[in-house]
């Protein structure tokens, strides 16, 4: 009984300790953008939505974003919130102040760019100088935090680059900017998208799905995800059967819309969706209108953004498998709002907005209104996970500025007051730091990104509201413990998602791993029992790209072979042989008769045909290896049509010429010969063959330039067969109705008495 009252009263004690409020709470100030200090830290967030039809501005200023972001603003007051924790701590940077500058991004680049230009201004000045040499300029600010997201950087990372100020993003994931030649100063909190890739493909791969479709928002940070995606998922074996961009500046119904029936059409059950929270929310406004149910994965970029979360009917989408980056809970940060919120109400009175105001200068004139009933915006799941990737970059300023002035902690080397502080010198020390924060290490590697990776979650529907809970986590390699995960797609009784749990792909979600390998690449959509892939899956792991670009060669090769024998059968020397002898000579017709049908013939065809295979040999060597011509090929596995390169042309069209060459000199022989009276005509048969032989392939030529690669086999397969079937047609057609017609002259005698041009003796009569 005296443990448990000792617990009690140690309880009592540690609950009374952690909810007292820290001193410094009592020096807030309640400008909640604007704070004075010996170094001026910069801040991009996106207070306000845009409210304006970006189509119709006309002139710069003809943008107008007049609707709070409660997310950017509770990030500008994490900002706020972490230098004023900063600056009480009298060991970090003693003697010295930080205050800081924020201002609304609007999240659009026409908006970001006037803040930008006023945090590059000269310290305590409004003036942007041009000089010959910036190594000694000294700009407003010694670092920005910021921007939110992706589509911000390329358009101020090269300028702030090139005065070396560090800009340090809490949101902007995509993996350009780990290019340190073209943003050198850029850093940020965050994972790069080449790591979320990462994680998502092993996601994928856990759970044996590897036929999937990719959905990307129409911009910077949609379009790099998905292209990384799929060529990662192509080389470990994962099929994307459609790829689809949701518009971001238009209209999205229409896109949206088609980028579903292809979906549906492809029979895709898992889909991939890289995008902003925005189109995102376009995106599944149209998938609950359709009744979709499937298996989403979400990117960091909206796999816990209310505007999605909230939307009517989204319990019905299906099972959502979600990344978000780690992070830890800021114990004070929402008490520190309820205190700044309830100074606001007690010291401010609510002014009507000034619209003469301009909005660089307060970017939330409504913000006056702020009270404790509003804390509940900082109490969001989002914001309570995103304010840690600000806090982190705030503090990575602070430490780096520790080791630049040279302080201890009790005094610093240099005073920002009286000595020269650069940007491009905390640069350098930023590369360096390493800050212990709420029990993380974080540093940044060579490129800028940080040492941790994601949080798996899963979304869990309860009623009307969304339940975010961790499944797992990602860095470098992913862990997930499956026992945590419901499923909430159609059909994914206990059966199914034990058969998942296997390893198998869940059978009311993703269609099976069959293909039929013919010229044309097609998946068949063959539906196998539950049972079957319980057998077949934790056995089996194909290896689909291997075997499709193995299958391919194989393929490829005999086809190429085929493709040889008939250019070496399409010699016509026959022809020439009985042209030459025949018409030219008939003189000695009877007399080389034999040789007509035997010796002599044969070596004028072989001798015609091993220069063809010479030819055709020659190609071979000179074209390009198919195996690495079938490595390049980019593997969908929705239709991919394969041909022989046909590569280099001068030796293709050498081995098809010489064919040509020999059907013309058939054609021109043939004029030669006089046709004796009364006789059958022997000329006229090969004068018709080898002109239509000849007028096909000269027809062949512009047709051929002209299409795509699948029409230009499908034209080169067709004129083969089309002008040796006229070929054979046209020369053996006549012979044939003459021997079904008149069976009684198909005789050596009649043959012979036909080429020495002597009437038949008729028989006589008994």
């Amino acid at each position: 009984m005296a443990k448990e009252w000792t617990l009690l009263v140690l309880c009592g004690i540690l609950g009374s300790g952690l909810s007292a409020k820290p001193s410094w709470f009592k020096n807030i100030s309640a400008d909640l953008f604007k704070s004075p200090g010996d170094i001026l830290v910069g801040g991009l967030f996106p207070i306000n939505e845009l409210t304006s039809d970006l189509s119709k501005r006309v002139k710069p200023d003809d943008l107008e974003c007049n609707r709070i972001s409660t997310y950017g603003l509770s990030l500008t007051l994490a900002m706020k919130f972490s230098l004023d924790e900063i600056n009480s701590k009298e060991n970090l940077l003693p003697g010295i102040t930080l205050g800081f500058e924020s201002y609304d991004t609007c999240m659009q680049p026409a908006v970001v760019m006037r803040p930008v230009l006023q945090l590059l201004t000269k310290e305590s000045t409004e003036e942007l100088d041009v000089t010959c040499n910036y190594t000694d300029y000294k700009p407003r600010v010694i670092a920005i935090i910021g921007p939110s997201n992706s589509e911000l950087v390329p358009v101020i990372g090269k300028l702030i680059g090139f005065f070396l100020i560090p800009l340090i993003s809490y949101g902007a994931t995509s993996d350009m900017f780990s290019d340190k030649e073209t943003f050198p100063s850029f850093m940020r909190t965050v994972p790069s998208d080449r790591w979320q890739v990462v994680a998502i493909v092993q996601l994928l791969k856990q759970f044996g799905w590897n036929w999937v479709s990719v959905v990307g928002s129409d911009d910077e940070y949609g379009q790099k995800g998905q292209q990384q995606f799929s060529s990662m998922a192509n080389e470990e074996s994962i099929c994307v059967a459609y790829q689809g961009l949701i518009p971001v500046y238009s209209d999205p119904v229409q896109a949206v819309n088609e980028i579903l029936n292809r979906i549906v059409d492809a029979k895709v059950g898992v889909v991939v969706v890289f995008s902003l929270s925005n189109p995102a929310r376009n995106f599944f406004i149209e998938v609950i209108k359709r009744n979709m149910t499937g298996v989403w994965v979400a990117s960091t970029a909206w796999a816990l953004n209310e505007l999605v979360s909230t939307l009517p009917g989204i319990n019905s989408i299906g099972t959502v498998l979600a990344f978000a980056d780690i992070t830890r809970p800021l114990d004070l940060f929402t008490p520190y709002i309820r205190e700044l919120f309830t100074k606001m109400e007690g010291t401010q009175i609510p002014q009507q907005p000034d619209t003469e105001i301009s909005p660089l200068d307060n970017p939330c004139t409504r913000c006056s209104y702020l009270s404790q009933a509003n804390v509940s915006m900082v109490e969001i799941k989002l914001v309570q996970r995103s304010v840690f990737s600000v806090y982190t970059a705030v503090y990575c300023v602070a430490h780096a500025l520790h080791d630049l002035l040279g302080c201890n902690a009790t005094h610093c080397a240099l005073n920002p007051k009286t000595d020269n502080v650069y940007p491009w010198q905390l640069l350098r020390s930023l590369q360096k730091v390493s800050v212990d924060l709420e029990g993380v290490n974080f540093k940044f590697d060579k490129e800028g990104n940080p040492s941790f990776g994601y949080d798996v979650m899963q979304w869990n529907f309860n009623d009307t509201t969304v339940l975010f809970d961790v499944i797992g986590y990602f860095y470098q390699n992913l862990t997930i413990n499956e026992n945590n995960i419901t499923w909430h797609t159609k059909n994914a009784n206990k059966e199914i998602c034990t058969l998942k749990n296997k390893g198998s792909l869940l059978a009311s979600v993703v269609p099976q791993r069959t293909f039929t390998i013919h010229e044309t690449r097609e998946r068949t959509d063959k539906s196998w029992p539950p049972v079957v892939l319980s057998l077949l899956s934790p056995e089996i792991k194909p290896n689909l790209t291997t075997a499709f670009r193995q299958e391919s060669v194989r393929f490829l090769i005999k086809t190429k072979r085929s493709h040889f024998l008939i250019q070496l059968l399409y010699t016509l020397s026959s022809f020439i042989y009985q042209i030459v002898c025949i018409t030219e000579f008939p003189e000695k017709s009877s007399d080389q008769l034999e040789n007509i049908r035997g010796r002599g013939s044969l070596f004028v065809i072989l001798g015609c045909c091993g220069v063809q295979a010479g030819l055709c040999g020659w190609y071979a060597q000179e074209a390009p290896s198919l195996t690495k011509y079938v490595a390049s090929l980019e593997v969908t596995y929705v239709k991919t049509f394969l041909r022989c390169p046909v590569e280099p042309m001068l030796n293709f069209g050498l081995m098809l010429g010489f064919n040509v060459m020999l059907a013309l000199v058939s054609f021109m022989a043939t004029f030669m010969a006089l046709k004796p009276p009364g006789q059958y005509n022997l000329a006229r048969d090969i004068t018709i063959s080898s002109l239509s032989y000849c007028v096909m392939w000269v027809m062949f030529i512009p047709i051929y330039t002209s299409l795509n690669d699948k029409d230009k086999s499908i034209a080169q397969v067709g004129i083969s067969l089309l002008s040796n079937i006229g070929l054979v047609a046209a020369y053996f057609f006549p012979k044939c109705q003459l021997l079904v017609k008149h069976p009684e002259l198909n005789t050596d005698d009649h043959f012979r008495t036909f080429l020495e041009g002597v009437p038949p003796t008729p028989p006589e009569e008994s």
